[in-house]
């Protein structure tokens, strides 16, 4: 879970036309494209934003295990400054359930006295599981960075 925070002096319109232009914030940026290259995709609803990374050129297809890694977030402007605020989350479904099945084995193991070695290979299972979903994040959180960074760009190259 990343939680991001991001403000520029710009118009609303521009910052969203920025982030929505896939193709102009991915060309310069370097990824490890063994993974295949990474392209976002938008959904809109009102101020809200939900950007999800899918990792195409690759091999095999990408699976998304059902939700899958996103943004979730609010895109708002006051007084000329835009702000993008909100949480990247990975299968928030899949992982909630696993922490309340987690947290019941240490329960189990703390009420019975004994100890399992299953919580930890559910846990190491995870981590292998989700290990490429879990690098989405954080292409996704640079993503936004270079689309904020580009909208700089471009409004200072008109002053």
């Amino acid at each position: 879970m990343l939680f991001v925070n991001y403000k520029i002096r710009a118009p609303i319109e521009e910052v969203r036309s920025v982030l929505i232009d896939n193709n102009l914030v991915v060309d310069k940026e370097k990824f490890d494209t063994s993974a295949g290259t990474p392209k976002m995709r938008f959904k809109e609803k009102g101020d809200r934003l939900k950007i999800t990374c899918e990792m195409t050129g690759k091999a095999t297809r990408d699976n998304g295990f059902l939700v899958g890694t996103y943004f979730s977030g609010k895109l708002t402007e006051k007084n000329g400054v835009t702000a993008l605020r909100g949480i990247i989350l990975t299968a928030p479904i899949y992982h909630l359930i696993l922490i309340l099945l987690l947290a019941f084995f240490v329960y189990r193991c703390i009420v019975v006295g004994g100890f399992s070695v299953l919580p930890i290979c559910l846990a190491v299972f995870d981590i292998f599981m989700f290990w490429g979903e879990f690098k989405k994040q954080s292409i996704i959180k640079r993503y936004i960075f270079r689309a904020f960074k580009i909208t700089y760009a471009n409004l200072r190259e008109r002053e």
